[in-house]
């Protein structure tokens, strides 16, 4: 697939290096959109929450814009976010990926980082505070443009925005652009058709709305195969189509303009999914046969955002905005057997912005925030419980920020701190200050630096959870394994004495019946009792935040318009970091929180570990001429991690930690990822766009039973295992080619995404998963009419 990939950057090139001469006098200018110097004035909202030059922000920020997604030939989010140089996401399924930005975790370390938004409201998981990307759709063409924060989100966003800041910002329906028809279908079974609507009704009150469908078929199953993809298991236990999955959505936006100064705009999102996942979990009768219990379940998951905003502007230099928004999720979620959650988020968040002359911009806000957790009808509870499986929790911040403008503007100080409590923790309040400074020597440069304290909080697994691993049998049960032990050793003895099978068959009915062997048999159970304990996870005498300490330097510069660099550096300590104890930090006959006279070898969870991640972005972005731009990207993360001082154990006793070093031997997130992205506008409106992505190798391998279509129990490492999803390298390339009819009004277009990819096992997650599913190259086409 190298050799593939470079034949076909070659021939990019070549391609680009023709349009110099040969399109360059036929191409209208009216077709190039945006150029370098459009892009750098670019006015962006995610760094302070109010509109700033791109150019001028004291941050490494990332715009996608509508032209970007739509000539990327994504299907999902996630595939039009992983051209984002910074961010890394790795899919498990189709529509599922697990994604950071500037973070690889440690092992068994689920805290989320990033803070995503759907136009400003938040969408993260209460669960373990990330984002659910399968449990999400929309019109791709409805988003106007995504706003990647990449480091801190500051003191304006707060908890989980530790490393990146994802804002989806839809387009505003008094800005809209008329009615959009939308079809499209490609290989696995793909169909996704669109209608959206919209625009001014009057000049105070404008309206629109949408409705999608998408489904999906799948590639080819990985059920019942081995390693090499070869059919092993002749009748697989996994019979359902789990690949499938359909999913339907809606959306209403207004907006009314209440006064000259004031305007409130309501945005709704809805969306549903249907699909079928497997659980698994070890039963009590693990020991015995070695299969888990397998659950089936008819997925029906949906999620609603919605989001109110009150915006008034006093004069020019003094405006606020309120917001109430909330965002409720229904899902499966496929840990141990499986549980149903229903979970909500309720926010109301103030900001008052006020310019103090031409010295000052000052910024002050709150947010009060409801999580309201709800996990029920648990498949297994002898396998998963939590501790209050229904919980009410709040979340309270206030912030205060100020730039600082000196030398007309050209030199700048951003300052500011933060105050958040989450009484899912505790009732300390955690500080976020910031500092940075800018320097734009002139308009078309400028250079940053700064630091940035923050905080992510943990999510309700982090808290809260009571996972068995291992299942001890009953009593009975091993009473009876150690009655036939004890017949088999006293028969083996009779035969080797010279008696024949019946003699020996009496003599060892005997024994067990006799006090001597009664006494054996109650020994031997004891010992198998004591020796075979339940293997469980709890979380630690108590958790906290995790603690990100970021300083960064960096720059961006627009070189006459046809050349823009940008690049900077970051260093992050991380303190209080999630993982898992060592085996020896284990609690011996340790009583479960959830079932009361269940004892348990409990591994702890919680604020063990503290690392460091430091890395680079680096980006390129080239004009030559109208109508053509190119984009070159890199990327560079190195992450270590060791076991920290704590309350539950003693790092520095050798009997409890021989080696304090947690850093993964691969990392979770390529060490190198280089992104590239060509575009080109050719004459009769045809475009023709690529992208092509590279990371070094990564982590994604899992450890799988074939005969008995299982992962590993992470508890009991079992031989005969076979490695799936094996770590590599990773290539990428995307194709897209459109022609417009009817002066634009008709667009038709073919797309070809991973279109190296044969078909892989990308990802193995054994504590989720237990199925393992395949991804593969899809070509599609697909039409839109502009009425």
């Amino acid at each position: 697939m190298r050799n593939q990939a470079k034949l076909l950057l070659k021939s990019f090139t070549l391609f680009s290096l023709l349009s110099y001469s040969s399109f360059a006098q036929e191409i209208d200018e009216n077709m190039f959109d945006m150029s370098l110097e459009d892009l750098m004035n670019l006015e962006i909202t995610s760094v302070s929450k109010k509109a700033e030059r791109l150019q001028d922000v004291s941050s490494s920020i990332y715009v996608v814009t509508s032209k970007d997604i739509e000539h990327s030939g994504a299907t999902t989010l996630h595939e039009v976010l992983r051209l984002v140089p910074g961010y890394w996401g790795v899919q498990d399924e189709y529509s599922n990926a697990e994604s950071n930005v500037r973070y690889s975790q440690v092992t068994n370390g689920l805290t989320g980082t990033v803070l995503y938004l759907l136009d400003g409201t938040p969408i993260q998981d209460l669960m373990s505070s990330s984002f659910s990307f399968r449990n999400f759709d929309i019109p791709l063409d409805e988003i106007d443009r995504i706003e990647v924060i990449r480091g801190s989100g500051g003191t304006v966003y707060g908890a989980n925005s530790a490393t990146g800041v994802v804002n989806i910002f839809t387009k505003t329906p008094d800005n809209y652009d008329g009615i959009n028809a939308r079809a499209e279908g490609g290989s696995a079974g793909y169909v996704a058709t669109s209608l959206r609507a919209g625009g001014a009704l009057s000049d105070n009150f404008s309206i629109s709305g949408y409705g999608k469908m998408r489904l999906f078929k799948g590639w080819e199953s990985l059920a019942g195969q081995d390693e090499n993809g070869d059919q092993v298991v002749a009748n697989s236990r996994f019979t359902e189509d789990f690949e499938k999955i359909d999913m339907f959505s809606l959306g209403m936006k207004a907006k009314y303009k209440v006064s000259e100064q004031g305007a409130i705009s309501l945005n709704t999102h809805y969306n549903t999914l249907k699909t079928i996942d497997y659980s698994s979990y070890f039963g009590d009768d693990f020991a015995f046969s070695g299969n888990d219990v397998l659950v089936e379940e008819d997925v029906s998951a949906n999620r609603f955002v919605g989001n109110l905003r009150y915006d008034h502007s006093f004069n020019d230099n003094h405006s606020l905005f309120v917001r109430v928004s909330s965002n409720m999720e229904n899902d499966f979620n496929r840990l141990s057997g499986g549980f149903e959650i229903s979970n909500s988020t309720y926010d109301l968040e103030v900001q008052d912005n006020l310019s103090l002359g031409d010295k000052n911009d000052l910024s002050v806000g709150f947010n009060y925030r409801i999580n309201k957790i709800d996990v029920h009808d648990i498949n297994a509870t002898s396998a998963v419980n939590y501790v209050d499986p229904q919980s009410t929790e709040s979340l309270k911040g206030a912030f205060i920020q100020d730039k600082i403008k000196l030398a007309d503007g050209k030199l700048n100080f951003l300052v500011g701190i933060k105050a958040e409590n989450y009484s899912l923790v505790n009732d300390d309040f955690y500080l976020s200050p910031m500092a940075k400074v800018s320097y734009i020597p002139t308009e078309n440069l400028t250079l940053w630096g700064g630091f940035t304290q923050s905080f992510s909080t943990p999510g309700f697994n982090n808290t809260n959870i009571d996972l068995f691993l291992f299942q001890t049998p009953s009593e009975a049960a091993w009473t009876q394994a150690a009655t036939q032990g004890v017949y088999q050793n006293a028969y083996d003895a009779a035969i080797a004495g010279g008696a024949d099978d019946a003699t020996a068959q009496a003599q060892a009915d005997a024994f067990i019946a006799s006090p001597t062997g009664q006494a054996t048999i109650d020994a031997t159970a004891q010992g198998l009792i004591s020796s075979n304990p339940s293997v469980a996870v709890k979380n630690g005498s108590s958790t906290v935040p995790t603690r990100f300490r970021t300083w960064e330097a960096g720059f961006r510069a627009n070189i006459d318009n046809q050349l823009t660099f940008e690049s900077n550096f970051y260093y992050t300590s991380i303190q209080d970091g999630i993982g898992i104890s060592p085996e020896a930090a284990a609690e011996l006959n340790s009583e479960s929180a959830t079932q009361p006279g269940r004892l348990a070898t409990y591994y702890l969870y919680g604020n063990y570990v503290q690392g460091t991640t430091l890395g680079t972005e680096s980006t390129v972005k080239i004009i030559p001429v109208h109508g053509v731009s190119f984009e070159l990207t890199h990327s560079y993360l190195k992450s270590t991690w060791e076991l920290q001082e704590n309350p539950d154990f003693d790092v520095n006793d050798p009997a409890i930690v021989t080696d304090k070093d947690m850093t993964p031997e691969v990392s979770k997130v390529p060490s190198h990822v280089f992104r590239f992205k060509g575009d080109f506008d050719l004459p009769r409106q045809i475009n023709f766009s690529m992208s092509m992505i590279y990371g070094t190798t990564f982590n994604t391998q899992g450890n799988y039973l074939t005969a008995q279509e299982r992962f590993e129990n992470i508890a009991l490492p079992e031989a005969n295992t076979v490695a799936v999803a094996p770590d590599n390298d990773r290539t990428i390339i995307n194709v897209r080619v459109e022609k417009k009819w009817l002066d634009g009004d008709l667009t038709g277009y073919v797309f070809g995404n991973d279109i190296f990819n044969e078909g892989i096992e990308a990802n193995a997650r054994p504590v989720f998963n237990v199925t393992r599913s395949r991804i593969g190259r899809m070509f599609g086409v697909g039409l839109n009419y502009k009425f």
